[in-house]
């Protein structure tokens, strides 16, 4: 037995010297996590200055221009406005389409902007904060699901949050909204829980489409959310159809479709603004412009700039604004709605932003994205916008309004993840639809070609029960 000695104390020291090193590394972590407002101007400032100081070097190189800053954005580049303007016909439109912001990259409210800033309670701008960081966690793990076989195939929105979130905030629940496919935000923003995304991904029997979509393409009429379509486009002509029924009904409702810079190559596009324009339909067009198509970046689409000066081209006011931006890209939808309603005019958004992720999980976007950073200090262009995400740009605008917090931003993603890998559990529990469903929903009353084919699949299964017996037991289910 060793004597004690007077180097080496005793455990109950060691173990109360532990105690007070973990407080001490706690407290640290805490004055670390909370980030008050005025710590936060300060950090602002430093880095306003930093800035400022590259931008007087770069200005030589074209970042800045007439002693404004120019954009980055892959889809077009040009000078950033404070100023809420819809640019008519008649008016002509500069060239290029400014770019409207009203917080800048570190969300600070940009001079002069102040006037446009969005009158917006604190309880309504933390809920479009936490659908964005919910849009963000649903993407990782459904995104993760997809790659472990779990999912056949998933569409995220990183990078694009503040389109979908910000324009479904600014209009009223019986507005009609018209996706394309990367609007999770406003799906969840109308109401869809982790619960219902879940059961169309998996495609089971809790699925309204019966597992006839693919998934992510969800809808419900009772939210006016109209189903997602993979026939690129054709939620635009629709648009102005249900506008111009709500223009003749006289019930006061807009429509709003959404649709990529690519999906603007497609036929339906001018087709939908020329219908709107001519009957006069309270539509707005509203363009997410990230960039790249599905393999094939701007440069391949077109070579004039961007997409909102077409809208005058068929007789209706457009805006270019900062997608990225989710108060601009409030309060431009909600100035598109009141003309819209007002005035009876289609209105066209270009909302410029950047597609982080791939365009799906059949895509390899290795083969066409830009590495190159468009300015000096980051790895790459990705590494440039992921900086920039919307969900941060917000995040420092309210902590500056002392609303918003580190540690809440860990809690409210924890929150959401976890909500998200249960909901991905308890679909794929779920039983799948029955085989029936292949032949409803089309004919009232089925043909007799189609009688006879699903007569002959129901006695295919039953004959060969060994390889399809979930599907007989879950007709049986569906029965019951």
């Amino acid at each position: 037995k060793v004597a004690a000695s007077p180097s080496f104390p005793d455990l109950s020291s060691v173990r109360a010297w532990r105690r007070q090193q973990m407080r001490r590394s706690r407290a640290i972590a805490t004055r670390r996590l909370s980030s008050c407002a005025a710590q936060l101007q300060r950090e602002n400032e430093q880095l306003r200055s930093e800035l400022a100081l590259l931008k007087r070097t770069l200005s030589e190189k074209g970042d800045v221009h007439n002693g404004k800053e120019l954009s980055h954005f892959a889809g077009a580049r040009s000078e950033y406005t404070h100023e809420l303007r819809f640019f008519r016909p008649e008016d002509g439109i500069p060239h290029p389409l400014p770019c409207f912001r009203l917080i800048d990259d570190l969300g600070a409210v940009v001079p002069e902007a102040a006037a446009h800033v969005p009158e917006m309670s604190r309880e309504e701008a933390m809920g479009m904060q936490a659908t964005m960081l919910r849009v963000s966690e649903c993407d990782k793990v459904f995104n993760e699901a997809q790659r472990q076989g779990r999912l056949s195939f998933y569409l995220t929105s990183r990078g694009e949050e503040a389109c979908a979130v910000g324009s479904a905030a600014a209009l009223e629940p019986s507005d009609w909204l018209l996706p394309q496919y990367r609007e999770l935000g406003a799906a969840l923003h109308r109401g869809f829980t982790f619960d219902e995304v879940a059961n169309q991904l998996v495609s089971n029997s809790l699925d309204p489409a019966r597992g006839r979509q693919l998934p992510l393409h969800i809808g419900s009429k009772e939210r006016h959310f109209l189903y997602v379509k993979s026939t690129l486009g054709t939620q635009c002509p629709h648009a102005a159809g249900v506008a111009f029924a709500s223009k003749l009904l006289g019930t006061k409702q807009v429509s709003l479709a959404y649709f990529g810079e690519g999906c603007a190559s497609e036929g339906d596009i001018p087709s939908a603004l020329n219908i709107a324009a001519v009957h006069g339909c309270p539509t707005i067009f509203f363009c997410r412009n990230n960039g790249y198509a599905i393999s094939t970046k701007v440069s391949e689409q077109y070579v004039s700039d961007g997409i909102a000066p077409r809208g005058t081209a068929f007789g209706m006011p457009v805006l270019r604004v900062d997608g990225n931006d989710i108060l601009a890209v409030y309060s431009a939808t909600r100035h598109a709605r009141k003309m819209a309603l007002t005035e009876g005019k289609p209105a066209l958004i270009e909302a410029m932003t950047y597609r982080v992720g791939a365009h799906s999980t059949s895509d390899d976007d290795t083969k066409y994205r830009t590495k190159e950073s468009p300015q000096a200090g980051w790895t790459s262009e990705r590494a440039y916008w992921e900086s920039r995400a919307p969900t941060i740009r917000f995040g420092r605008y309210l902590q500056s309004k002392g609303w918003y917090s580190v540690a809440l931003e860990e809690e409210l993603r924890k929150q959401a993840r976890k909500e998200a890998i249960e909901a991905l559990n308890k679909a794929e529990r779920a039983a799948k639809p029955s085989y029936e469903h292949l032949f409803t929903d089309v004919f009232d009353s089925p043909p007799w070609m189609l009688r006879d084919q699903q007569a002959a699949l129901r006695d295919h299964l039953l004959r060969h029960q060994e390889h399809y017996s979930k599907f007989v037991v879950m007709e049986q289910a569906d029965k019951s």
